[in-house]
This record gives C-alpha cells, structure tokens and sequence, in this order.
C-alpha cells in the first residue's frame, strides 16, 4: 500500500495480459495445455563421440508416453515388473499401442549382473552373489533369470513376458551402466586368467542383445530425463 498506483498500474498489466493470452489461445482454437505442450522443446547435442550409442533417445522423443525406470538395486527384478505394470495400465485405460510407449529401464549399481548373459552367470557364480534362483529349478542361478522366462516356470521372479528380451521387443529401451558392468573384468581375468583387456573385451560382449551399454548409469538417467522421460526409481 506504500505506493498503490503503481501496485493498481502492475494488477491492470497483468490482468490486460491475462486477457491477451486467453484471447491468443481461443483465436488459434487450441487448449492452454496443447499451446504449452507445443511450446516444449529438447536440447540441441553435438554428433555423439566415443563410439557410445544415443540413438535410443531419438527413438524415445518421438513416443506419446516416456517413463524412466532407475534400477540401481536388483530388488527381484521389481524395475521390470514395473515397466510391464506400466505398459499394461496404458492399455487398458487408453488403449495403446506399443509404440506409443517410450519406456526406459537403466540398469546400473548393483543392478549389473541383471544385463549379462547366461555365460557370465555361470563364470561368476552371479546367482550366489545376488542371491536369487533359477527360474525354473530354484537352486541359485546360474543363468539370468531375468530373460528366457517361461510361464512354466515355477520359481521366476517376474512374469513371462516381463522379461528383459520380452519388454525390448516391444519396444521397451533398457540401457546398463559401463562403469558398474567393468566391476566383473577384474573378477573375470582372474577366475580365467587373462589380461584385463581380454577381460573387458568379453564382459563387453556378454551383455545381453538389445540392451545398450552407456557411459555410466547417471548418465543414462540424466539423458532419458532430457529426453522427456518421468522418473521412477524401481528399487
């Protein structure tokens, strides 16, 4: 009240630009929300180096629907179960098609081991380190038994087609963290007595088809969340 003409000077602008906007919206016929959803726009990023993969962010802007699932804890594969429960809720209450899903699950931490094949769950004994069981005998595993499910199986952590090769079909991206998935070459040369980066080398190739290695899991949280993606930490 020191100064009210400015005070009423200031309410009338803002009242005439109020009006203004609610004038801009209705002559172009279209909502606030669709004007606003118009108006939203990702960052500009320079040719990736490194030989790193970012086609998948893309992939990912261009879906209706995006949600990041951050795995940094195994937690019985709950990051997948979440992302079915996810796809299938999207379905019922609207009817959409897969593509229209922009899904990401990143992988990283002490999630890693769930990004590698059967092989190196072997090599490793994996299955007594994370303490889960094969999906259908119930001894420890020693295959990931978060891929190849079968809806036989009686000990599976996770639906059938909840699975990591099952959910990448449908268009699903899951990415894994380098840092975390390097943590098995030292253990790998040693258990095989190779070099480190012999060792490397085949923990770079035994992950999983369809999932794609980035530089570390905070980045790959980082990106999918420029890319438009809503975050949910599955642990």
């Amino acid at each position: 009240m020191t100064n009210p003409p400015a005070n009423r000077r200031q309410f009338l602008t803002a009242v005439a630009g109020t009006t203004a906007a609610a004038a801009a919206v209705a002559a172009t016929g279209f909502s606030a929300r669709e004007l606003f959803a118009q108006g939203r726009t990702f960052p500009e990023y320079p040719t990736p180096q490194g030989g790193w993969d970012l086609s998948w962010a893309d992939k990912v802007e261009k879906t209706k629907h995006r949600l990041l699932f951050d795995m940094p804890e195994m937690s019985d594969g709950l990051a997948f179960t979440n992302t079915l429960t996810w796809i299938r809720g999207y379905s019922d209450v609207y009817k959409t098609a897969d593509s229209e899903m922009g899904g990401v699950v990143v992988i990283r931490h002490q999630a890693i081991a769930a990004a590698v094949n059967d092989d190196l769950w072997n090599r490793l004994k994996l299955g007594e380190r994370s303490k889960l069981k094969d999906p259908t005998s119930g001894e420890s595993a020693l295959r990931n038994p978060f891929t190849k499910i079968q809806s036989t199986d009686k000990f599976a952590a996770i639906l059938a087609d909840g699975g990591i090769d099952t959910l990448i079909a449908r268009g699903v991206t899951v990415l894994c963290c380098n840092l975390a998935l390097m943590r098995f070459a030292g253990q790998l040369a040693k258990e095989a007595n190779i070099s480190q980066d012999e060792a490397r080398a085949q923990v770079a190739a035994s992950v999983l088809p369809g999932v794609i290695r980035q530089p570390s899991g905070i980045f790959a949280v980082a990106r999918a969340q420029e890319a438009g993606c809503h975050f949910i930490r599955a642990t």
